[in-house]
């Protein structure tokens, strides 16, 4: 297809031979275009005169009227003096001046090849006044569009299509895409050939979100949304059908990820065993994220070997012939052990593959190993084995270094009264803040994206720049979530450390609190610091300043306009004393003791309308316990909120 036969052009084949009539008239509708035919000369000139056509295809030697006759009468009409018109010649040699004359613009000679025919047809098309553009814009979508003719053939399928499917998908008619490409419901049920949504718009219904699941070129699953609809000519009659397709992935992982994450966390909750919290774990992975085959290792202090504790396969998931203990750096779940590290393997046949032997002769494609920590000690490792390409994509690996984190806690603290209470608080606040701090952004994200997807092909890029500019600040937004969500694993796991030296506190407010003055502006609260000119502790200086701007920022930012937080430091005798205090919204007494925990916001917070994700007081709490000091909250009086911190003077060991 030409790069710029987007557009749907009437064609009209004025042909006396009935074999010849029918294959010029499926040329030209294998070019996407609608034909209509005439068996004359006569009843040709007619109808060109009494419809418009964009191009006439005509036989020289016909009854009633040739060819050559018809192409000059054409040219003397007003209406038709500009249609360009093939003349097609088993009578007259292609040199002849008369078909010249008669103002023809192409002669092709009998016999001719269907190629050299299209060739032609498509060389003597009108070109759109808007095709480059339009081409180019088709080209550089990331979303795809497809359109097929009445009959369910492919007329145009832009890159993106080509891209996720291969180039096949131009040869192949709509209604073989299901078994060729493998298409399914989100749930994974068939999607029959009449439920395809280009299928469904050919019968003339227009179709919205229409869900499909399959995998691209690299075997790797995806899913998608598709919006389609019929094309009409003036009377109405369907010519065609249109449809873009949304990749929604990200989407849709994401919501999976909430819901393995929850189902993770109650199962957490009523495990009594080890055993059971490791097949609670693996089985609502393999649910969530479709891996048949899942294991869960732990170390066996008396061997140093790790052993399986729990397996799960997938019914009619291949089962992987593994040895019944592993040493430190053998195979993926031993390297894992070894390093410490999340390791992936997007294809276990690579030559640097750290897979056993044993799972090469076997079906699978991709694996991966999680360590699980407990007291900062490997202690356990998650492995994962899938037939489908499976990359090191950032919300994955929050979700598995996240679980990782709960079964490592499960492990440390199971024979602890507060499990059950910590971690049914737990899924609450995970899921509250997902549903809004993770949802909200992604939201705007798509919807706008939507946006700019439909706009017209006349749009300019100053009128969506508004559009994109939201786009840019949610993912911004979430882009910063998960840094922080990612540092405060980092922290709690011991995987970052403190460069301790001797810092000066003082120097550390003073700089915050400047900062987060800058960043409120002038209609903010105003920041009145108590300092002594120099206060030397032992820490970690850009760790300090992270608490600093934490404490100073939140309590700036929940204060009124015009009012007042106030930031002193002293010492006692064997600790330096930092206190916070603003007259802000407060915080609901049933509520202090839980903000320190990850992702929680205070109930009030939550409904102010003052964006926030609830990690600063956890990295606060997690950085100030790492260099042994303690944070507490309080109420202020009449009102705000006191935030305390003790950091001790000297080294602890």
């Amino acid at each position: 297809m030409s790069a710029y036969s987007t557009v749907m052009a009437a064609v009209l084949v004025v042909e006396d031979n009935p074999e010849h009539q029918a294959v010029l008239a499926e040329i030209v509708r294998r070019l996407g275009h609608s034909v209509t035919v005439a068996d004359d000369g006569r009843a040709g000139l007619a109808t060109a005169l009494a419809e418009p056509f964009d191009l006439i295809v005509a036989d020289v030697d016909m009854p009633h009227l040739d060819g050559v006759r018809m192409c000059r009468a054409l040219r003397a009409a007003p209406a038709t003096a500009d249609v360009p018109v093939v003349l097609i010649t088993g009578y007259l040699p292609p040199g002849d001046t008369r078909l010249a004359e008669a103002g023809a613009a192409a002669v092709v000679p009998k016999p001719f090849s269907v190629r050299e025919l299209t060739e032609t047809l498509r060389g003597c098309l009108p070109v759109p006044a808007d095709g480059p553009f339009l081409s180019e814009l088709m080209r550089s979508l990331d979303s795809g569009a497809v359109a097929c003719d009445r009959h369910g053939r492919i007329v145009f399928v832009n890159r993106a299509v080509r891209d996720f499917f291969g180039d096949e998908c131009a040869t192949v008619p709509i209604r073989e895409w299901p078994r060729r490409f493998q298409l399914r419901h989100h749930d994974g049920t068939p999607l029959r050939p009449d439920e395809m949504a280009l299928e469904r718009a050919l019968h003339g219904e227009p179709v919205h979100h229409a869900d499909v699941r399959t995998s691209d070129r690299q075997r790797r699953p995806r899913w998608l949304t598709v919006n389609a609809r019929p094309v009409r000519d003036a009377s109405g009659a369907v010519l065609g059908a249109v449809a873009a397709m949304h990749d929604v992935t990200g989407d849709h992982q994401q919501l999976r990820y909430e819901k393995c994450k929850a189902e993770v966390l109650h199962a957490l909750v009523h495990a009594r065993e080890v055993e059971h919290a490791g097949a609670a774990v693996l089985r609502s992975l393999s649910t969530c994220l479709d891996w048949p085959y899942l294991r869960f290792w732990l170390v066996d202090e008396v061997s140093g070997r790790l052993r399986p504790a729990v397996t799960h396969l997938s019914p009619g998931a291949e089962e992987i012939p593994l040895p019944p203990s592993l040493r430190p750096g053998e195979g993926v779940a031993g390297r894992c052990w070894t390093t410490g590290e999340l390791i992936w393997v997007a294809d276990i046949r690579a030559p640097d593959s750290p897979v056993m032997a044993q799972v090469l002769g076997t079906g699978y494609r991709s694996a991966g190993a999680v360590p699980v920590l407990s007291a900062e000690q490997v202690v356990g490792v998650l492995t994962f084995f899938t037939p489908d390409r499976q990359d090191a994509e950032p919300a994955l690996t929050v979700l598995l270094t996240g679980v990782a984190g709960l079964l490592g806690a499960y492990l440390e603290r199971r024979r602890s009264d507060e499990l059950a209470n910590q971690l049914a608080a737990s899924i609450g606040e995970y899921i509250a803040l997902v549903g809004h701090e993770l949802r909200t952004p992604l939201t705007s994200i798509a919807t706008y994206t939507d946006l700019i997807a439909e706009s017209g092909d006349d749009t300019t890029i100053g009128e969506v720049r508004d559009l994109l500019a939201v786009i840019e600040r949610n993912n911004a937004r979430l882009r910063t979530l998960v840094e922080r969500l990612l540092d405060l694993s980092a922290l709690e796991s011991g995987h970052a450390g403190l460069t301790v030296g001797t810092v000066d506190l003082s120097a550390v407010l003073r700089d915050a609190a400047a900062a987060v003055t800058a960043e409120a502006g002038d209609g903010g609260a105003r920041v009145r610091t108590d300092l002594p000119d120099r206060l030397d502790i032992p820490g970690d200086q850009a760790r300090l300043r992270q608490v600093a701007e934490n404490l100073i920022g939140n309590a700036v930012k929940y204060s009124p306009p015009g009012s007042t937080v106030t930031v002193t430091l002293t010492a006692d005798s064997d600790a330096a004393v930092l206190v916070v205090t603003d007259t802000g919204m407060g915080i609901p007494a049933e509520e202090r003791n839980r903000l320190f925990a990850r992702l929680y916001r205070a109930t009030n917070a939550r409904h102010s309308g003052i964006p926030g994700a609830g990690l600063g007081l956890a990295l606060s709490r997690a950085i100030v316990e790492l260099h042994h000091g303690t944070i507490t909250l309080t109420a202020g009086h009449p009102d705000g909120t006191i935030a305390t911190v003790r950091l001790p003077l000297t080294a602890t060991d």
